[in-house]
């Protein structure tokens, strides 16, 4: 089994990782399961700029050339997907509020 872990903290490394990393080894007591981690702070993810193209054209003609298909063919090519973001002022993450837009 393969879990892409998608951490959205802007500081890398610090409790919302280390949460993940705990959570990573409980799971891995129920057998064998391979994990993978995508730091946000890491990527190349533009803001959509409302043009509608993908709706109209198709998401191939997008305009924007930046890390969604990437990360797209890596949830797919998983079997689970975790979703890990520190809360501030009681929200997820900027990086995270992005990667879901």
């Amino acid at each position: 089994m393969k879990v892409l872990v998608i951490v959205g903290s802007s500081r890398g490394k610090g409790n919302t990782y280390k949460v993940t990393k705990q959570l990573e080894e409980k799971i891995k007591e129920l057998g064998d399961v391979e994990f993978k981690y995508l730091f946000l702070k890491e990527t190349n993810l533009e803001q959509c700029r409302g043009c509608f193209t993908c709706v109209t054209r198709g998401e191939h003609l997008c305009p924007i050339k930046d890390d969604r298909a990437k990360i797209e063919e890596q949830m797919l090519n998983s079997d689970g997907v975790i979703f890990a973001s520190p809360v501030y002022v009681y929200n997820i993450t900027a990086l995270m509020k992005n990667f879901i837009d």
